[in-house]
């Protein structure tokens, strides 16, 4: 992956996060655009740029928030691993695989963050309604974003030094089209 493009994604990315995602919640429920380029990195990314391009996201990440430094980044970095793990199982670029896909991690890493607010300060809502506003609708309005934001950040794919299988060997033009 190339760094210095790396660099400005995530900028842009950081700076969409803290200024538009307020623009476009919905209630309190906004969606985690972060998430979504570190499940890109992990179905897309070489392994190791991966996981390091989502841990430094991550990183930048919480070095924007008043929480203990590392929780998102290692959050990020397991999700970015989540994806990479089966990723040559999965049709990644299928919009529904990425809608599905990101809302599983998103869940996880949702639920892992409402657990640790829990248990580091006095719980205000009840569990349920907890997960149900801070992990599961955050994680919906999250994955809801995916198809269009791994459209985008796959037409960068060549700026940002990702490889992009060819499909010329199998006859096929561009995929999901057969040669007619």
């Amino acid at each position: 992956m190339k760094a210095a493009t790396y660099v400005v994604l995530a900028a842009l990315l950081l700076t969409m996060q803290s200024s538009l995602a307020p623009w476009v919640a919905i209630k309190d429920v906004r969606p985690d655009w972060l998430l979504v380029a570190a499940v890109f990195l992990g179905l897309y990314a070489y392994p190791r740029d991966a996981v390091i391009g989502a841990w430094v996201l991550g990183f930048c990440a919480d070095l924007m928030t008043v929480e203990r430094t590392g929780l998102i980044s290692f959050s990020y970095m397991l999700a970015a691993a989540g994806a990479l793990s089966i990723r040559e199982y999965i049709f990644r670029y299928w919009a529904l695989t990425q809608f599905a896909l990101t809302l599983v991690l998103a869940l996880c890493v949702q639920t892992g963050w409402m657990m640790y607010r829990r248990m580091a300060y006095e719980p205000i809502a009840p569990l349920w309604s907890d997960w149900l506003v801070g992990a599961l609708l955050t994680s919906l309005y999250t994955a809801a974003w995916a198809p269009l934001l791994h459209k985008v950040l796959l037409r960068m794919s060549g700026l940002l030094g990702l490889a992009r299988p060819r499909y010329s060997h199998a006859g096929l033009r561009t995929m999901g089209m057969a040669d007619v």
